[in-house]
C-alpha cells in the first residue's frame, strides 16, 4: 500500500512538471509563443470591431520569429517572419482569395508598420513581474500623439536582437506591451501569456500560393486593409 502511494504520488509530481511547460511561466527558454491581446485606437473603418484580429501570437525558435494576427473569421491574417540568420523578412497576406507576399532584409520595418523614427524612451527603473517575467518599464513618446504609451520589456526570454526589425531598437529585451502606429490607427499589443513549447521548423514556412509584391503594394493593402 505505502508503495502504491509513492509510486502515485511520484506519477502526479511528473504530469505536474510536464504540465508547467506549457503554462505561462518565467525565465530562462529560448523556444516556445507568447499570446498578446490586441487594442485598437481611434479605429476608422467600417469593419466591427468583433471581426477585427483581437489577438497576436509570436512564435519563436533558433533566433526566427513569426508574428500571428489572424482574424477570427475565414483563413484572413498577417504573418511577419524575421529570420536573424538569413537576414531576410518576409511578409505574408491572407485575405478571403488575396494571397501576397513581399520579401526584405532584416532591419527593416515590416509593411504595414510606420518605422516612428522619431519614437523616444525614457526608462523610468520601474519594475514588475509580468506573467511570471521580470519585466522593465520605459515610457515611449511620438511625436504628433497627445499621449504617452507604457512599454514593459523583459530579458527573460532568450533571443538575440529581439527588436532588430521593429521600432523598438533601441529597447535590450523581448517586449510584454508596446504598440505600433499602422496608418492612422495606433495599436496596442499587451502580453497575456509566454508559452515553453515545441515549434517546429514548419510554422515558418507559407504554401507557395502566395504572389511576390513590392514593399510599396503590400503598404497599400494593408493601409487598405485597416481603414475597411
Amino acid at each position: 500500500m505505502r508503495n502504491r502511494l509513492i509510486f502515485l504520488i511520484t506519477i502526479t509530481a511528473l504530469l505536474a512538471l510536464a504540465g508547467c511547460r506549457n503554462s505561462s511561466i518565467g525565465g530562462g527558454f529560448d523556444e516556445g509563443e507568447i499570446h498578446y491581446k490586441i487594442i485598437y485606437n481611434n479605429p476608422g473603418g467600417t469593419i466591427p470591431m468583433e471581426l477585427m484580429p483581437n489577438t497576436m501570437v509570436v512564435k519563436f525558435k533558433d533566433n526566427k520569429t513569426i508574428m500571428e494576427i489572424t482574424a477570427p473569421i475565414g483563413n484572413s491574417g498577417i504573418y511577419n517572419i524575421i529570420d536573424l540568420a538569413d537576414e531576410k523578412i518576409l511578409t505574408y497576406i491572407s485575405f478571403l482569395s488575396i494571397k501576397y507576399y513581399y520579401q526584405g532584409v532584416t532591419g527593416e520595418t515590416p509593411p504595414g508598420i510606420d518605422p516612428m523614427s522619431d519614437l523616444k524612451f525614457i526608462r523610468t527603473g520601474q519594475t514588475s513581474n509580468i506573467n511570471g517575467f521580470n519585466c522593465k518599464h520605459a515610457i515611449a513618446e511620438l511625436p504628433g500623439l497627445d499621449r504617452k504609451f507604457d512599454i514593459w520589456f523583459t530579458s527573460d526570454i532568450n533571443l538575440d536582437d529581439p527588436n532588430n526589425s521593429t521600432p523598438y531598437r533601441d529597447i535590450d529585451g523581448v517586449l510584454m506591451s508596446f504598440f505600433y502606429k499602422m496608418g492612422d490607427m495606433i495599436v496596442e499589443f499587451e502580453a497575456t501569456g509566454a508559452y515553453q513549447k515545441e515549434i517546429t521548423d514548419k510554422d515558418f514556412v507559407k504554401s507557395d500560393k502566395f504572389l511576390r509584391i513590392s514593399r510599396k503594394d503590400m503598404d497599400n493593402i494593408i493601409s487598405k486593409m485597416m481603414c475597411l
